[in-house]
């Protein structure tokens, strides 16, 4: 089961993990790639795609969307993702966009997207 600061996040369809690490490319002129300097100078960074439905009545809908919502409050401090579907355990993320919406033919269901960024935060 994968949650989101101890929040159930249902039935996940797709999760998509992007690590990059933005490396410095300087091509020198008139040389192949493989003269290319490259540099590590900015880090790592992790993003998570997680495409989801989520089952309930009306109230519990309802309360899932406020509950991951209320994440996104402009003063993140980073929550805890537990993945379903890969073999880390824990991570610290920070909610960039949550999108919902109902699913056809189902008010019962949504279907949402969330964009997370692992990371912590700087006091």
């Amino acid at each position: 089961m994968a949650t989101l600061d101890g929040n159930n996040l249902g039935n996940i369809q797709n999760e998509n993990q992007n690590k990059d690490s933005s490396l410095f490319n300087q091509p020198l002129p008139g040389s192949d790639s493989n003269n290319s300097i490259l540099l590590d100078l900015f880090g790592v960074t992790r993003t998570i795609s997680i495409d989801g439905i989520k089952s309930g009545t009306a109230a519990q809908l309802n309360t899932f969307i406020i509950t991951i919502e209320t994440l996104i409050s402009g003063g993140q401090a980073g929550v805890t993702y537990v993945s379903s579907l890969s073999t880390f355990a824990n991570k610290t993320v920070f909610v960039n966009s949550f999108n919902w919406n109902y699913v056809k033919g189902d008010p019962s269901k949504i279907s949402y997207s969330l964009q997370l960024t692992e990371g912590v935060a700087v006091a």
